[in-house]
């Protein structure tokens, strides 16, 4: 049996306030000239109301949360998971099937790099990986697969193929993308990759996210305005009552 308030933390109307919030911070930051006023704040939002306006900061800090918990324990633990496990493939079948060597390492050197890129969460959050784990080791090696995912996989920038036009086609000058240099360093690729994971379950161990209801625990009232429908919201921002896993839920009106 689902819990109650389980189920009420997936299904409600706060979560669309909360997103309605932060556009509409997003959009008075933004004004220029003589009406420029900065970020909207909790209360304006809530229309002066300080009880709905302290129930609508609980779920934005939150849903921060669930953004950054998802972001370590699912998405980046998954990703580097799935770039060790096609390094580890790769490392198996290398002479047994060429073919599939450069894609492998693509393949893998895509999912490490992933997480280690800016990451940004639908609240104005930006997330990336190093400012909060630390750098994996060998460091040389994780720069050298963050630098050639970039350079060779995930744009056309031509400084890193150096093209030359003859009569003859378009030859591309590709340093460091050939088997021969990557084969000599796949025992250090594993070790960066294993440190990378290491430290990601190191963080999340830190941060308490290893037991869900430990590290929401915080957020879970059982009373009070946070836990019921924010009917005043409703009928401000014209958003009908949303009566969760029913057959009836309404959509926003527009």
């Amino acid at each position: 049996m689902v819990d109650h308030l389980v189920r009420y933390r997936i299904n409600t109307n706060w979560r669309y306030h909360v997103h309605q919030f932060v556009e509409h911070t997003r959009a008075t930051a933004k004004d220029k000239g003589w009406n420029k006023r900065g970020p909207l704040s909790a209360l304006e939002y809530c229309k002066g109301n300080a009880d709905y306006a302290e129930a609508l900061n609980h779920w934005l800090k939150f849903m921060k949360e669930e953004e950054r918990f998802s972001l370590y324990v699912h998405f980046a633990s998954v990703s580097l998971e799935d770039a060790k496990q096609s390094l580890l493939l790769l490392i198996d079948r290398q002479s047994n099937d060429p073919l599939i060597r450069m894609p492998l390492l693509r393949d893998a050197f895509t999912c490490y790099s992933r997480p280690f890129k800016y990451s940004y969460g639908r609240l104005g959050l930006k997330f990336r990986l190093e400012d909060d784990v630390g750098t994996p080791s060998p460091k040389e090696i994780h720069e050298k697969v963050i630098r050639d995912r970039d350079q060779l996989y995930a744009h056309c920038d031509l400084s890193a193929k150096a093209p030359r036009v003859s009569k003859f086609g378009i030859g591309l000058k590709i340093a460091g993308f050939d088997w021969n240099d990557y084969v000599t360093i796949l025992p250090a690729l594993k070790n960066v990759f294993d440190s990378a994971l290491a430290l990601v379950q190191s963080y999340i161990e830190s941060e308490g996210m290893n037991d869900i209801a430990t590290f929401f625990s915080r957020f879970e009232v059982v009373d009070g305005l946070s836990t019921k429908e924010p009917e005043l919201l409703n009928q401000i921002y014209g958003y009908k009552l949303n009566k969760a896993n029913s057959s009836d839920a309404k959509k926003p009106r527009g």
